[in-house]
């Protein structure tokens, strides 16, 4: 099988013959050999090509034992010539990803001796496993260095070197290689052993943004965009800066300090909140029956901190020696809840409530929390039983 994707990385047109075409064993699509195909199969990390053989949408695309099978949901007759489409979008994206890949790899192997251990690339993201730790600062230096690469527009370079010439070689490789070694180079940056397509000259990637960097395994797991991906997440990025910096009323070079004034304003307001909450509910207790009157406390008020239901639980529990209950909401939307006691069994409680009212809560046999949808008369009338 003759793989024009090594001979021609540009073409996207082609004509074959189908050599075989079997249904895969559940029935549902066909697995298509041809004499020659320009379609790159999943392999080396890399999700395979998209497409079209004589216009029927390619599913998928693996290759075994060096046979690349083109996965349909029709078949197509053996003997026959077909013609094939790739999508030069979804290939020229790869290439630049793939060749970023080896860029920062490259860059990051020469720099601190650490070794890429895994690579996936598929439409939706790019990431780097590496066997080594590496702080903020020195990640910024790799993207940095990378993207001065690209300026100086190196070229790839595809060699089939000779089993001599291999073994004297130093480059990269994650797995051991049998028969002929395909080796790219980008001089002075990375030489490593693989299978992808990729571009001709650094250039083409456009840039690399390193979009994180978090522990993995021993070592650090990096998430890359090259090219269009990273222009694109520039621009989504951008329109959110912008958002919020009309939202703030703040330049879009100063929407952190704004943001951090406003997160501080929030932790203030919070505060102010609180403390009238509190004494909110010190004045709702004292309209409660004493408990003289009635061993339990049932208290209704508006939508408040759960902290502060909760510690005003935790004060009527030292004077009530039954359910003492805070419900916080309305008959509209429901009520959340707290209930706790010195004396009883709130968890005995809350399969009650769960039967009784179509309560949804749970905790411990101190006190439970949850919510409810029912009525406040029906709740009173549930505890006065």
């Amino acid at each position: 099988m003759r793989k024009l994707f090594y001979e021609n990385i540009n073409l996207t047109d082609f004509t074959a013959t189908v050599v075989s075409c079997e249904p895969t064993t559940d029935g549902k699509q066909y697995r298509v050999v041809l004499d020659a195909t320009s379609f790159f199969p999943e392999e080396g990390g890399q999700s395979a090509d998209k497409g079209t053989l004589n216009g029927l949408p390619v599913l998928d695309v693996q290759i075994k034992d060096d046979l690349i099978y083109h996965y349909l949901e029709q078949p197509l007759e053996p003997g026959t010539s077909v013609t094939g489409h790739v999508d030069w979008e979804q290939r020229f994206d790869f290439m630049q990803q793939h060749s970023g890949e080896h860029i920062v790899s490259g860059l990051v192997h020469n720099r601190f001796g650490y070794n890429n251990v895994g690579f996936h690339l598929s439409n939706n993201e790019v990431t780097l496993d590496f066997n080594g730790e590496l702080t903020p600062a020195q990640v910024r230096e790799i993207e940095l260095r990378a993207n001065e690469i690209i300026y100086k527009n190196l070229p790839v370079e595809i060699t089939y070197p000779s089993k001599e010439e291999l073994a004297a070689l130093s480059y990269r490789s994650k797995i051991e290689i049998e028969g002929q070694v395909r080796i790219v180079t980008i001089p002075g940056v990375d030489v490593c052993a693989c299978c992808a397509p990729h571009v001709a000259h650094t250039g083409e990637i456009g840039m690399i943004k390193i979009t994180n960097c978090q522990s993995h395994r021993g070592g650090v797991r990096l998430n890359i965009l090259c090219g269009a991906r990273a222009l694109a997440d520039y621009n989504k990025k951008q329109d959110s800066v912008a958002a919020v910096s009309v939202a703030l009323s703040a330049k879009q070079d100063l929407i952190a300090d704004a943001v951090l004034k406003l997160k501080d304003d929030m932790l203030r307001q919070q505060e102010r909140i609180n403390n009238l909450q509190a004494e909110y509910l010190k004045l709702s207790i004292s309209t409660l029956p004493s408990p003289e009157e009635s061993e339990h406390a049932i208290l209704f008020v508006d939508k408040m901190d759960t902290i502060a239901i909760r510690n005003t639980v935790n004060s009527l529990v030292e004077k009530y020696s039954g359910y003492c209950a805070v419900f916080s909401g309305d008959e509209e939307t429901g009520y959340s809840f707290i209930v706790g006691s010195k004396n009883k069994d709130c968890k005995e409680l809350a399969q009650i409530l769960r039967t009784e009212l179509g309560a949804k809560c749970g905790g411990n046999t101190p006190m439970i929390q949850g919510s409810v949808t029912a009525i406040k008369e029906k709740i009173q009338t549930f505890f006065s039983l």
